[in-house]
């Protein structure tokens, strides 16, 4: 008897620490920034050394890059087995989602030409002067789709945008991206969070790119 509630007890100790297993969620976090998201736990981060190379603007040994880096965080989190930044700006199928967030504190001058449209266009041409720009210049990807559109207030101290759109490949297939904007009061901060894959990818997925994409959470003052 005495062996059989042993055994009974262990079944049930062993039930509650595979309850208490693995998290579902990585929580990632900016406190000084008030910058909070989270992504599936299978997401895995992607290098940042790699992330900081695709994303430059300058020669990373110049003044200024060395300014614009004090100035801005940015992390990455990959859904494919092997997380590369390359999956954020590939011109080729991208069939598993990645999540690009940044933090970037602006100059002055920066901040008197924030408005939505800019914050609809930080990453890509979307709104139709923005594309019109691209075009003439010949830099434009065919196949736009503007899915989402809608501004957000989620708190008194910031505001911002969500647009979700497609555009289409050399390769011919159609990418969505998911981005969510927001400045703070006075202009001086942007927050973005940025979701791509394949249009097939993000219908399929849908359900966990939206998760990803509504808990982006930026807190600032008024």
């Amino acid at each position: 008897m005495r062996r059989a509630l042993t055994v009974a007890a262990t079944a049930i100790i062993a039930a509650g620490i595979a309850a208490c297993g693995a998290p579902d969620y990585t929580y990632v976090k900016n406190s000084g920034e008030k910058t909070y998201f989270r992504v599936p736990a299978t997401w895995r981060q992607v290098d940042q050394a790699g992330l900081d190379y695709m994303t430059r603007e300058d020669n990373p040994d110049s003044v200024s890059a060395q300014v614009r880096k004090r100035m801005t965080w940015s992390v990455a989190y990959d859904a494919h087995a092997e997380p590369t930044a390359a999956h954020l700006f590939s011109l080729t199928t991208t069939d598993e989602p990645i999540a690009y967030a940044k933090v970037v504190h602006l100059t002055e001058d920066q901040a008197n030409l924030v408005s939505f449209d800019a914050l609809r266009n930080l990453f890509l041409p979307v709104s139709d002067s923005a594309r019109a720009s691209a075009f003439e210049a010949g830099t434009l990807l065919p196949g736009f789709e503007l899915l989402v559109d809608e501004v957000l207030t989620p708190s008194d101290g910031v505001r911002g945008v969500r647009v979700v759109y497609n555009y289409e490949l050399p390769n011919g297939v159609l990418h969505t991206f998911d981005q969510t904007t927001y400045v703070n009061n006075d202009a001086s901060v942007y927050y973005m969070l940025v979701i791509r894959c394949s249009a097939r990818c993000y219908k399929a997925r849908a359900g966990e790119i939206e998760g990803v994409a509504t808990s982006f959470t930026v807190r600032s003052k008024p």
